[in-house]
């Protein structure tokens, strides 16, 4: 269907409409041709009697006019030639139809490869106004093709508006919806940059060979991994003494190796006790790399082949995390970075020495991002404060640590030394520090990257890492002040895992890419065959969507790190607006102690509006905190972030009798040890909006680990706790029934489940069920009776949402499906 715009169009719509771009959707959808009719006719067959369609603009559509006024002659137009469609297979078609005078008829029809028609299924409709129809069936034996007929029978007279005419099957695999092409980590070696690329669980990394004077990829090479070790992607990267490339990987810990000039990257193996993720990796004397991984907080060493931890497991007691390495080669003693709490330590390789030299003003940090030793000086990020540091011998031979300088606002990376400066990003500018004096100089020039590494090629400056259009690489000449920034040509375009979907406004389902973030849009039913790229470009802007909720005609999208809250219209540009940020209010101190407010706040899982505009988030902490909260904001004010359950995460929100429903974890941030909070429940609490006050209701449960799913329902408040769902009446929310449905999720294995794992949700089509995941099952649940029944199992299925026809969407890894729900 196209639209026809009444009127002039404004500058500003037709602009964004001319940045929108038209490529045709692609996904695995079966896409009947014309079927809005904006070609008039074409790809409609004449059926039955001769005449009486036509094509028309109607209510400013492009439109179908059936017109049957003769009661003994039946009219009708069949979509020709038919989708592929197979045997046993339920199928759907979908239109939307005004009924000027009399009824219409949409009929779906199977036939086989000699055009024979073998069956059909039918639905009819009335009235003076745009209404959706539904005819659904199951093909036949020896069915082949599958198409759409609009009609109007013999016997009935009347005039009939056709438009938007959709088919689809029962499950559908859209494919790939997102898309990367974003350095995480960089290392520079005889004139070239070496950047990894991250994959998801289905598509492997990649390392590209980019060529600093050209600035083009020369060179892509798959990562490789096994079916035992996947490896999705990398962190750390660096370049060994004698010219060596080394990458360390996640979720595998393992260590790659590549000999510039070589078309190969070897497998090193996994470092020793390594569990998931090498953060961090430091060239030694001799050709040696060093190490830091998660989650048993390892320091290890690569020399000759072998693996060898280095020091007590972990590096520094509760460490969790090597976030960060630096190495003095002169010294041979290496700086390590730690957390959840955070820790900074000098390791004397020579004689295994340990110091502590963090300061104290920052032990209430998670942990220290981000070290580099240069000029004579080890720099320390911590939560984008830069630590300027002057290491000194004590006389006993013990060291300590002193502050030159604090820099606040700085990006994670920053350059080597030349000629006594440091260079770094501060406030989106470009700057200079000055370690004689200790002074911080900006220029004017605004890089508009993510640096992911620098270095220095004949007194250029030079930066490589992501920006909304890709990878970009900049280069500046402090003598002459002269600087480019510009994409860099041919990098790896690799599919990114979803992290989250949801309905917008618009009626389109977005998707939020994990990691490298981004969000994918799809247009429901109006896809092509193709599903290994997506349906329209990748939009950035957005670091890693965590949550989404359409409410009151806007998309409110909550991105990770540090809980932000935006605002999308839909009818707007995009990016959207950020709105609030979780992670910028609380005391890093504190973790809602009796008389303390929350901690800093990171991952929005849990988004709810309520009928005066206000948008609820319930979220998960900063690392090493066990406290979430609850933020109410709304337009025109400030927000604010208050504790309701403490030790507890916020993991699911309702509206529902006037107040919000929370469901909580006892799975805190990562990095809290242990990693359920002892002897604690999960929980349900209310927010009064009026009054502002938070109340607990316990769950009839023994010791529930999260309840990650709350919806309204007639009225009501149904949600999953593990395997049971409990319901209850807001008025009366003490009183609480609970049925035991499936058994509870295997919280001790994968523990991110006590995060996101149910999702329950209500379709207009079928007001007498209720929709569900869990694990890896999509399950119908009856309103009155409660009985579930199972319609799905597909391994790794996650999240769930729903179009405008009444389908459900869900995840896998990188590939969105959907299922068609036909009501009962």
């Amino acid at each position: 269907m196209r639209r026809l715009l009444a009127g002039a169009l404004s500058t500003a719509l037709l602009t964004a409409l001319l940045t929108v771009p038209l490529a045709p959707a692609q996904a695995a959808d079966l896409r009947i041709v014309n079927g809005g009719f904006d070609d008039g006719l074409t790809g409609w067959s004449g059926s039955h009697s001769p005449g009486g369609v036509t094509a028309v603009t109607w209510d400013g559509r492009s439109t179908a006019r059936v017109a049957d006024t003769e009661p003994g002659n039946a009219y009708g137009r069949e979509s020709q030639p038919g989708l592929p469609a197979t045997a046993g297979t339920r199928y759907t078609a979908y239109a939307q139809v005004w009924a000027d005078s009399g009824s219409a008829e949409l009929y779906l029809r199977f036939r086989g490869t000699s055009g024979q028609l073998l069956g059909s299924a039918n639905a009819s409709v009335t009235g003076k106004r745009w209404n959706g129809v539904t005819a659904s069936g199951v093909a036949p034996a020896g069915t082949a093709t599958v198409s759409a007929l609009i009609y109007s029978g013999v016997a009935n007279v009347g005039t009939a508006y056709w438009d938007e005419v959709l088919i689809t099957k029962d499950t559908t695999d859209l494919g790939v919806q997102l898309e990367s092409s974003v350095p995480n980590a960089t290392t520079f070696a005889g004139g070239d940059a070496y950047a990894i690329y991250t994959g998801t669980a289905d598509a492997n990394p990649q390392l590209a060979e980019i060529d600093l004077a050209t600035e083009k990829v020369t060179k892509k090479i798959t990562i490789p991994d096994s079916a035992a070790t996947p490896t999705v992607g990398g962190w750390a990267a660096t370049t060994a003494t004698d010219g060596s490339v080394y990458l360390g990987t996640y979720p595998n810990s393992k260590l790659y190796r590549h000999v510039p000039g070589q078309a190969m990257v070897t497998d090193l193996g996994r470092a020793e006790g390594g569990y998931s993720f090498i953060w961090d990796l430091e060239a030694g004397a001799g050709g040696k790399v060093y190490g830091g991984t998660y989650n048993d907080g390892r320091y290890f060493k690569y020399d000759n082949g072998a693996f060898t931890t280095i020091g007590s497991v972990p590096i520094v007691a509760g460490a969790q995390y090597v976030r960060s390495l630096a190495h003095d080669p002169v010294a041979n003693a290496t700086y390590l970075g730690t957390g959840t709490n955070a820790a900074l330590v000098r390791f004397d390789n020579v004689t295994g020495r340990t110091d502590s030299l963090l300061p104290a003003a920052y032990a209430h940090n998670s942990m220290v991002g981000g070290l580099t030793w240069t000029g004579g000086r080890l720099f320390a990020w911590i939560d984008r404060t830069l630590l300027v540091l002057q290491i000194i011998k004590n006389a006993d031979g013990s060291y300590r640590a002193v502050t030159d300088a604090t820099i606040t606002d700085v990006d994670l990376h920053h350059s080597p030394a030349a000629d006594g400066k440091v260079w770094l990003v501060k406030d989106g500018l470009l700057q200079s520090y000055d370690l004689a004096a200790k002074a911080v100089r900006a220029t004017t020039v605004q890089p508009g990257l993510d640096v992911t590494g620098y270095t220095w090629v004949d007194g250029t400056l030079i930066g490589l890492g992501a920006a909304g259009d890709g990878t970009r690489i900049f280069k500046y000449a402090p003598a002459t002040g002269q600087w480019s920034s510009r994409v860099v040509g041919g990098t790896p375009v690799l599919p990114a895992a979803i992290n989250a979907l949801g309905a917008g406004p618009d009626g389109q389902i977005y998707t939020g890419g994990y990691l490298t973030g981004g969000t994918g849009v799809y247009d429901p039913l109006r896809g092509d065959a193709d599903d290994g790229s997506p349906d329209t470009p990748t939009r950035t802007g957005l670091s890693q969507t965590d949550s989404l909720l359409a409410h009151d005609g806007r998309l409110y999208i909550g991105a990770y790190p540090s809980a932000k809250l935006y605002s999308y219209d839909p009818a707007g540009p995009w990016p959207p607006t950020l709105k609030y940020t979780g992670g910028a209010v609380g005391d890093k101190a504190d973790d809602c102690e009796p008389g303390n407010g929350p901690p800093p706040q990171d991952r929005p899982y849990a988004l709810a509006g309520g009928p005066d505009g206000t948008v609820y988030m319930g979220t998960v902490p900063k690392y090493g905190k066990r406290s979430g909260a609850l933020t109410i904001w709304k337009e025109g004010t400030a927000g604010r972030t208050v504790c309701v359950v403490r030790d507890q995460a916020v993991v699911s929100l309702a509206y529902a009798g006037g107040k919000v429903f929370g469901g909580t974890s006892t799975r805190g941030a990562l990095g809290v040890d242990p990693v359920y909070a002892p002897g604690a429940s999960a929980t349900l609490f209310s927010y009064d909006p009026a009054t502002g006050a938070v109340r607990t209701h316990p769950l009839p449960l023994t010791a529930p680990k999260a309840v990650t799913a709350l919806t309204e329902v007639d009225g009501g408040l149904w949600g999953l706790a593990g395997g049971s769902l409990f319901t209850l009446d807001p008025a009366s929310p003490d009183a609480i029934t609970v049925k035991r449905l499936f058994a509870d999720p295997d919280y001790t294995a994968k523990p991110s489940l006590a995060w996101r794992d149910g999702v329950l949700l209500t379709v207009d089509k079928d007001p007498g069920g209720v929709y569900g995941t869990s694990g890896d099952q999509l399950f119908r649940i009856d309103r009155s009776t409660k009985a579930m029944t199972v319609l799905l199992t597909d391994p790794g299925m996650e999240g769930l949402t729903a179009d405008r026809f009444g389908n459900l969407y869900y995840k896998i890894n990188e590939r969105l499906h959907r299922l068609t729900v036909t009501a009962p």
